[in-house]
């Protein structure tokens, strides 16, 4: 995946013009996309933002916030995929992302596909919107599992998910993993806690 953002980005920094931005006939919408998301979940907050407008970095979490949701889905071996994108003009492009990470890959699960708006401003990402890219049945049912068993641990490592994922919560999620596959594996028929 590295190879592929340093790619990327590579061609992103030859099709740069005098205005800064990135012509997007040699870098298509699609590719700047595919760019962006691996850089934000495979780890490299200074690609990723390399890719975004800089007068629409301030819009969202403050960059300690960003840093730490990088580290989370660096940590967790996150994976994302852009499937199939349609136009909304006037600079908008509908994308439908495929999303995995370690809890996907242990369980044998197929990866979530969720829909994503990306705004495009200069050949730069403007902004993304709509849900935001998490397997929403697997981070329920670590949910469920961790308040069962680690309740104090898990209020304090993962509180704000899946709108804010701290480091932590990744690490948290890394040390039960086996556990939680064994857990979920049992579904209905699990002995309930008093």
């Amino acid at each position: 995946m590295a190879a592929t953002v340093l790619g990327i980005l590579a061609a992103a920094l030859l099709a740069v013009g005098e205005s800064g931005g990135i012509d997007l006939s040699l870098f298509s919408e699609r590719r700047l996309i595919q760019g962006y998301l691996d850089a934000w979940y495979g780890g490299d907050f200074e690609a990723a933002t390399g890719l975004r407008q800089p007068d629409r970095l301030r819009t969202g979490p403050s960059e300690e916030r960003s840093r730490g949701e990088v580290e989370y889905q660096a940590l967790l071996g996150a994976q994302v995929e852009v499937l199939a994108c349609e136009e909304l003009p006037p600079k908008t492009i509908r994308c439908e992302v495929s999303y995995s990470n370690r809890l996907t890959e242990t369980l044998g699960a197929e990866p979530a596909v969720v829909a994503q708006q990306f705004g495009l401003q200069d050949g730069r990402i403007a902004f993304v919107a709509g849900p935001y890219l998490h397997d929403e049945r697997l981070t329920a049912s670590f949910g469920r599992f961790a308040t069962e068993l680690f309740p104090a641990e898990y209020e304090e490592g993962c509180t704000e998910e899946p709108n804010y994922q701290p480091p932590g919560c990744a690490r948290f999620k890394l040390a039960h993993l086996d556990e939680w596959v064994a857990w979920h594996r049992m579904g209905p028929t699990r002995p309930q806690l008093p």
